[in-house]
């Protein structure tokens, strides 16, 4: 099933994208280390794809700050390269070692292909001419210029020329037309001018196309509290203000460049000007802005958002420059909001068709293009190939690195890692989603089982034909009548009795009316059969009456029911011997048996006419008597709400037991799983004020375990059913409220401004109405019932 963390294994033939990529690299440099800095812009300008390396600023005592943690954790990396400083340390290249082992990934800096093979394969004639700016050692703007165009040293490194089997004495000239500068002013106008030329730093990107960050609004951006909300609402428009020789700020603007794909002058350094007296200089800064906020929008293809930003700068700075920017939104935000984890930025990508068959596939690694660009490469020891199943995220996963485990399958940056192997092909072998969610729940230290709830509504839901068809039932009359008519017969007669005992208890009592109207909802509460024999079952007056007393409806819900084997046609017997009654699925009606007198029934129906009655399925009976039917109704609708971006939910399960060790330590109704790994609990309650704080704290105690930014809390009744419930939602995304005034929609769609999602905090907060929900499922169920529920033929829609 889609979106929903199963674990069936991925079957039939699917759209799939490949990615063919040279190895990636993070650089671990020491945050004063600038001349390995620099030395690391050069190699990576002479490697093919090697821009799209990342570094990582490393303090002295070898600790990462929690934003490039985050990012060694969730990119998609091959290796692992330590700069060694020209002060060497060995135990700061200790901590390293042993960062990168507990990352699993590989020391060093793996297979590198020279650039100068790509660009050997390829006319001589069909290359331009590379611009190689040389800045002054030592000037302010040197970190910038080497940033945002690269650098060449003179002559190609021995190790790759040895790799490339070239000549010892080949230089960069006798491969491609290049001319080296040295600019007389170094300034902003000069720096935008150089970004339009082919520079090193193009270069190394020869023959591969950027994979960019997914820019755009989207309403659920912010309503999980989720990382990386800024980075892809306010787009690529960044500006890097950088202190002169900053590791920190040189890194983040390198890395913002890859995340954004070099595809305009922004995001762009500038380094931070100082007065005379060493106090920033905001009138300057503010003038190296505008100078590049007036270039024409092809020039910058920016949106009218601004951002700056700094490693270095204090936040108090960043709004001095910022403030009085004229003709836009300025946001000074930390380079944790505009820096996010993504897969290898540069890529030759294209589409194919995948047949998996229990989970694997045969996929071709190379096009005749991708041959001909990589003719004098060994392709199996030195290209990655990423391959990217349609609507199957994968998140980037330390347990399901491959690391020097190559033995076994590697997974990160959304797909599977395979070799570009010399035969051509690759067997591809995609995990199950529920493999995914305990592999997110390792890097915690936990393990994760299937709850019984969790069981039964997933069996609902394939029942179904999955998590989107269980909007049939989302409709509260119907859900009304199932739980009604899942009670057995003797849970009737005990409900009576109770209620005759609790109207005497109750006469005791201070508020006799208030006592038994609690009593009676409680007792309401209650549904419980042995299986489906002593269930009760409807006939289709009574659904009629429950949908509103359309039976076009009913007979269109009925038809989908019974043909997803929901419910089973039966039958009265009336024993013709002693005259007990007894339902019976239509198909055993022949030669039954009494179970009574324990005779053969020869005329068990009535003379008049042959009602036929509707029984619960086991999975649906199930469902109803543990509440777990509204685990997926709420599953249901968060995955069509949040799987409305592409590459951001990997899926749901409707239950999930997690541990530490052998010791249970919560329960969560609905496990999300998002593509950056993070793992977000839901509690489920059918009645809103089952929601008490204790109820609460448990899911708290979860996320609490799994570094979860948010809970979310589900229950079955209007926001006007339990107003109190409201009082546990976040307007800064820490929990989540969502009641049936949403999860009853039958399309769920955020709008881009988030009206479809709840935000009880906000005056502008309006819940949808329940009446419109349901007429509205009444229109979609005919509708779906007069194309046969997905049988029908839309080519006959022509006729």
């Amino acid at each position: 099933m889609r979106n929903v963390l199963s674990r069936t294994a991925t079957e039939g033939t699917v759209l799939a994208r490949r990615h063919v990529r040279p190895f990636r690299r993070a650089y671990l440099i020491r945050d004063d280390d600038y001349a390995g800095l620099l030395r690391v812009i050069e190699r990576a300008c002479q490697v093919w794809g090697g821009v799209g390396d990342l570094i990582v600023p490393v303090a002295p005592n070898g600790n990462v700050s929690d934003l490039y943690r985050t990012m060694l954790l969730r990119s998609e990396l091959d290796c692992l390269a330590v700069v060694i400083p020209d002060t060497e340390s060995q135990a700061w290249q200790q901590r390293c070692r042993e960062l990168g082992e507990t990352l699993r990934l590989p020391p060093g800096r793996g297979e590198e292909i020279p650039v100068l093979m790509i660009a050997g394969a390829r006319d001589a004639g069909s290359l331009r001419t590379v611009t190689v700016t040389d800045p002054p050692a030592g000037d302010p703007w040197e970190l910038v210029y080497s940033v945002m165009l690269g650098r060449l040293p003179q002559r190609p490194d021995e190790d790759l020329l040895a790799y490339s089997r070239a000549r010892d004495d080949l230089q960069f000239s006798d491969v491609l037309a290049l001319e080296r500068q040295t600019p007389e002013s170094l300034g902003v106008d000069d720096l935008l001018t150089r970004c339009r030329q082919v520079t090193p730093v193009g270069l190394s990107r020869m023959s591969l196309t950027p994979r960019p960050l997914w820019v755009g609004t989207n309403g659920v951006d912010g309503w999980l509290q989720e990382a990386g909300a800024a980075a892809r609402d306010l787009g690529r428009n960044v500006y890097v203000l950088c202190e002169n020789r900053s590791v920190a700020d040189a890194a983040l603007l390198w890395n913002l460049r890859a995340l954004h794909g070099w595809s305009s002058v922004v995001p762009i350094g500038l380094p931070v000007p100082h007065t005379r007296d060493g106090e920033l200089d905001v009138a300057e800064a503010k003038e190296r802005i505008e100078t590049v906020a007036r270039q024409p929008f092809w020039v910058t293809g920016v949106a009218p958002m601004m951002v700056l930003t700094s490693a270095t700068l204090p936040q108090e700075d960043l709004e001095a420059v910022g403030r009085d920017l004229p003709h836009r939104a300025v946001y000074t935000l930390n380079p944790c909001d505009v820096l996010v984890p993504t897969p290898a930025p540069l890529a030759r990508s294209s589409s194919m068709p995948l047949s998996f068959a229990a989970g694997r596939a045969l996929a071709q690694t190379l096009t005749q293009d991708d041959r001909e660009v990589l003719a004098l490469v060994d392709t199996d020891q030195s290209v990655r190939v990423t391959v990217e199943v349609d609507r199957q995220p994968l998140p980037s996963l330390v347990p399901l690195r491959g690391g020097r485990w190559s033995m076994y399958p590697a997974y990160g940056g959304g797909g599977a890692i395979v070799s570009a192997s010399a035969t051509g092909v690759a067997e591809v072998q995609w995990p199950q989603a529920w493999t995914l969610l305990e592999a997110a729940a390792r890097e915690h230290g936990l393990t994760v089982r299937e709850s019984v709830p969790g069981q039964h509504a997933v069996a609902l839901a394939e029942l179904a034909g999955g998590a989107h068809d269980v909007r049939w039932l989302a409709h509260r009359g119907l859900l009304s009548l199932l739980y009604s008519t899942a009670a057995s017969t003797s849970m009737s007669w005990f409900k009576a009795r109770a209620d005759r005992l609790a109207r005497q208890v109750a006469a005791a009592q201070e508020d006799p009316d208030a006592a038994m109207a609690q009593f009676s909802e409680l007792l309401a509460d209650i549904n419980v059969s042995h299986d489906a024999e002593t269930s009760g079952a409807f006939d289709l007056s009574s659904l009629s009456k429950a949908l509103g007393g359309k039976r076009s409806v009913a007979e269109a819900w009925l038809r989908w029911a019974l043909q997803r084997r929901l419910v089973l046609r039966v039958v009265q017997l009336i024993c013709d011997h002693c005259g007990f009654k007894v339902l019976r699925p239509v198909k055993q009606t022949g030669n039954a048996g009494c179970p009574r007198c324990g005779r053969t029934m020869v005329d068990p129906f009535a003379l008049t006419s042959l009602t036929f009655r509707y029984r619960l399925a086991e999975p649906l009976r199930r469902s109803i008597d543990d509440d777990s039917v509204y685990h997926a109704l709420i599953m249901r609708w968060l995955i069509a709400a949040l799987a409305n971006r592409p590459g951001y939910l990997v899926g749901a399960h409707p239950g999930v037991e997690f541990y530490r060790g052998k010791q249970q330590i919560g329960e969560a109704d609905i496990a999300l799983l998002m593509a950056d790994g993070t793992i977000i609990p839901a509690e489920v309650k059918r009645h809103g004020r089952q929601l008490t704080e204790s109820e609460v704290d448990k899911v708290r105690s979860i996320a609490d375990a799994l570094k979860s930014p948010t809970v979310l809390l589900g229950a079955g009744d209007s926001s006007d059913d339990c107003p109190q419930t409201l009082t546990h939602d976040r307007d800064d995304g820490t929990a989540r409220v969502i009641t049936s005034d949403y999860w009853l929609t039958p399309i769920p769609q955020p709008a881009i401004d988030g009206s479809g999602l709840p935000r009880w905090n906000r005056d502008n907060n309006r819940p949808p109405g329940l009446h419109d929900h349901e007429e509205a499922f009444c229109s979609l169920i005919e509708d779906a019932s007069a194309r046969d529920f997905g049988t029908h033929d839309p080519v006959r829609d022509l006729f």
